[in-house]
């Protein structure tokens, strides 16, 4: 639709905030040189959730909106000049609106936090102690929730085929010592793994990856849409899918929240899914 924003746009402005976010953590030494250039950890979630609480320190609006930084080219490739566009419900590509939701939700307790509290939330998010001794659980659950988001944005393709140059960003920014560089490799893709597994040895034949031999469940409740041409993503997506309907069937807290906290909800709820496949079905 012509009244929503492209989805380039919005993952080019993410990526130049991104850069700016992993600065300037590096700056506060909230993440240092060696965790940026080695990729340790869960760096993958912990730069979009830098990123997530940067703009909400920034936003000036309400409702919360992002104000995204100016175009420099257009579909032509020529230099032209606009006016800072805001990214709001309105205009949001329906691919991240879910997104930025949540985001908007977190921004009013984040900004009436008190500034050393703010900075407590930043280390949470790094994977540090706070420096107070007593904070409130409310911080601990928004960064959580910040974290829930940069998840779901870690697992984009686009996402993780541009990390290593926002790493890359921020190691260069440093003074005076070799930066070094991002050894950020993005995981494989589903299509590279099928594309590239050997083939198996006469004596090692595994059986045909047909939903029914995939499937943890009985047949008559094997997921109807995969076949025996289905991609492995499609059989593992119907899969988790069936372990999502019968989680939320057999826990009436999860129903429950998906009322009161639904983020929290849809990050519970799959990830006993993924556990119950993991332990049932492997």
């Amino acid at each position: 639709s012509g009244s929503f924003l492209s989805e380039e746009y919005i993952q080019d402005a993410f990526h130049s905030y991104l850069k700016s976010s992993l600065t300037q953590a590096r700056i506060e030494k909230l993440l240092d040189t060696d965790v940026l250039s080695s990729a340790e950890g869960d760096l993958m979630i912990t730069g979009p959730a830098l990123c997530l609480y940067s703009a909400a320190l920034r936003c000036t609006t309400n409702p919360p909106s992002v104000t995204l930084p100016r175009r420099r080219k257009n579909s032509n490739g020529t230099s032209t000049t606009s006016t800072p566009t805001d990214l709001s419900t309105e205009n949001c590509p329906p691919a991240f609106r879910s997104f930025l939701s949540v985001w908007a939700r977190c921004v009013p307790p984040i900004q009436a936090l008190a500034p050393e509290h703010q900075h407590d939330l930043a280390r949470i998010i790094c994977g540090l102690d706070p420096l107070t001794v007593t904070l409130s659980e409310d911080v601990y659950g928004i960064a959580a929730d910040l974290r829930a988001v940069a998840i779901e944005i870690s697992q984009r393709r686009s996402f993780q085929d541009r990390y290593a140059s926002d790493l890359q960003a921020a190691l260069d920014s440093s003074v005076g010592a070799s930066p070094g560089s991002a050894s950020f490799v993005p995981p494989p893709s589903y299509e590279d793994i099928q594309h590239n597994s050997p083939s198996p040895s006469p004596t090692s034949q595994l059986p045909p990856q047909d939903a029914t031999h995939l499937s943890p469940f009985s047949p008559t409740f094997a997921p109807a849409v995969s076949g025996p041409n289905s991609s492995p993503i499609d059989i593992i997506r119907e899969t988790l899918y069936a372990a999502l309907a019968d989680i939320l069937s057999t826990h009436a807290s999860l129903r429950v929240l998906l009322k009161l906290d639904p983020p929290r909800a849809y990050f519970g709820s799959v990830s006993l899914a993924i556990l119950d496949v993991a332990a049932n079905s492997v």
